[in-house]
Order: structure tokens, then sequence, then C-alpha cells
């Protein structure tokens, strides 16, 4: 990384000038509303929250995965960002809490991963940038959504245990978010495509199976 930000460095001649602002989109360099505007509709400018609203899954965590994509809920380090003085340690580990920490990092949340890669060979995203951007460029086109909807009851699963653990003093294990993680999926099912909802069928029920056989022989139970 270092070597190429050297390379992009190296013809550029600093000046004693002031330095300005231009705006790119428009060739006076100055900003305008209607230039905006038309590198939104014509130059296919990102919009890093498309996915996240297209996403056949409730409002609700489509709003969910808005905050964890910005980084603003209230994990601990976000708290103490607002003067909360308490014990900033992850509750399933001792480690500090941070959002990229909770959901892909800690040794609990690993073992989920885990078990999504051992039933459909898929890696743990980087971080929140990398799940919504090219973490799932090699997926083929028809089946991004639908993974996409699997990592966000996986993150609201993982939230909702953290909740528990937090607020609740329950005890929790890396199954238990795998088994509600399964439980969103089938309830958001009926919101899929009439194809999909069979391929998403289908693909939890190998995750409960890939669980079983690995992780807890013997102790799950075909419902």
């Amino acid at each position: 990384m270092w070597n190429n930000l050297a390379s992009r460095l190296a013809n550029i001649v600093l000046s004693q000038d002031r330095d300005e602002f231009k705006w790119r989109l428009d060739q006076t360099g100055i900003f305008l509303v209607k230039s905006h505007y038309l590198g939104l509709i014509y130059q296919n400018t990102l919009n890093n929250n498309k996915k996240i609203w297209k996403l056949r899954a409730p409002l609700k965590i489509k709003i969910f995965l808005w905050y964890l994509r910005r980084g603003v809920i209230l994990t601990k380090d976000n708290l103490a960002k607002r003067n909360w003085q308490g014990n900033q340690q992850c509750c399933f580990r001792q480690e500090n809490k941070t959002i990229q920490h909770l959901f892909f990092y800690c040794h609990f949340t690993r073992m989920v991963w885990a078990s999504v890669y051992a039933a459909w060979g898929i890696p743990k995203p980087r971080n929140m940038a990398n799940m919504f951007g090219s973490w799932l460029n090699r997926v083929p086109k028809d089946f991004k959504p639908l993974v996409l909807v699997g990592a966000a009851a996986l993150c609201w699963s993982v939230w909702l245990c953290r909740n528990g653990v937090v607020f609740d003093n329950k005890q929790s294990s890396f199954l238990q978010v795998i088994f509600s993680t399964t439980h969103w999926l089938r309830t958001w099912a009926i919101l899929q495509q009439p194809p999909s909802q069979e391929v998403l069928m289908r693909h939890l029920i190998f995750l409960v199976q890939v669980a079983k056989v690995f992780f807890c022989p013997g102790t799950w139970v075909a419902v």
C-alpha cells in the first residue's frame, strides 16, 4: 500500500500557492446542484447503501444494517465516545468491543462464520465495508442477494445474542446464534421470490446439518 501511495505522489509538485477546492463533476470546478444530480443519474456514482435497501428483508433489519455500515450502533466503543464510563471489554471475550470486533473478530463470532464457511464455502468478510463491497465478487449474481440476506440474519442474531448477555444476563453459545440465524431466514423466506425461497430453505437446512456434524454431534434434534 505504501509503494502504491508513493508512486501516485511521485509526480506531484508542491508550491507555495494557496490550495483550491474544485468540483470534479463540472468543468468550471464550481459546485452546482445540477451537476451533482446529473452525476448521480448518468455517471453511475456509487450508492453505498443500494445493496441494503434492495434486500428482501424487514425494514427494521435494513435500518439495522444501515447503522452497522455507518458504524453508529451502540457498541461499547461508541458509548464511550458519548462519555459512557463503563467497561469496554467484549461480553464474550476479554477484548475491547468495537463493531468490527463483535461481528467479525470476536472468537465467539468467528465460530459462527466458520460454520458458514464449512457449509457454503463463503469466507468471513474483513469488515462491514467489505461485506457490502467486494466480499461477494466471486458469488454468482443471482445468489448475491440471498447471501446478503443470510449475512443480515447472522449479524442480527449476533446483536440479539449480545443484548441478551448484556441486559438479561443470559448464557449464550455460537450454536444459539446459528439456530437464531436459521430462524430468521425461515421467517424472511416468504419475502423472497418463489425460486429463491426453495434455495434459501435448502441452504439453511444444510447449515444446521454442518453445525450438527462438526461442532456439536448428538445434541441437535431435527425439527
